[in-house]
């Protein structure tokens, strides 16, 4: 049995996830991820390479901290498939992520996620009709957390009060999928 925490940012997966803007992060029941090394990881992923090498044996956070990530193989594989691929979560940020974690750090990045989990967590709060979860998470993942909060903020101001929950989750739908046609950003998770 594992000895928690292994590692201090379950939010941040060893090879630069976003874990916690992804929508099994918020799930309730027995299929919720509890993040990278979180508690009960084991029971769900029992054989993940990334950890083994970057959390257990090297004693790092992420792969990104890590002075032999740019010849890792394991590292070029996920690199690789996230160009083209998702899963649960958009795979597109995985090596912008590498490249913000090298250059300031995996507290900046922690910092930066958790601004967006706060925006993502007030969506879900307050707009998850039970069928927005995910396009939260993905939004919350790609889009600039200052526009983001702009386009809810201003959505907001139109919303007309005693509205039903599907009336605001599609107000606050159509306002994140304006900018994200704004930014020409893609926030369908391609499979």
């Amino acid at each position: 049995m594992e000895k928690h925490p292994l590692k201090k940012y379950p939010v941040v997966g060893a090879c630069c996830l976003d874990c916690g803007l992804c929508p099994r992060y918020y799930t309730e029941g027995s299929s919720r991820c509890p993040g990278c090394c979180g508690p009960g990881f084991e029971q769900k992923h029992p054989s993940c390479g990334f950890i083994t090498c970057c959390v257990k044996q090297k004693s790092l956070e992420t792969c990104a901290e890590c002075s032999d990530w740019r010849d890792c193989e394991r590292v070029a594989g996920i690199l690789g498939s996230a160009r083209h691929q998702d899963s649960f979560i958009s795979y597109q940020p995985v090596a912008a992520n590498f490249a913000f974690i090298e250059k300031n750090g995996i507290r900046e990045f922690v910092r930066r996620e958790n601004e967006k989990q706060e925006i993502l967590r007030y969506l879900l709060a307050n707009y998850d009709e039970g069928r927005s979860k995910s396009f939260y998470c993905t939004g919350c993942q790609l889009l600039p957390p200052d526009r983001l909060r702009e386009a809810i903020s201003g959505i907001e101001t139109e919303i007309a009060g005693g509205t039903g929950i599907k009336e605001n989750a599609k107000a606050i739908r159509t306002a994140i999928i304006h900018l994200s046609d704004t930014l020409k950003i893609d926030l369908g998770l391609r499979k």
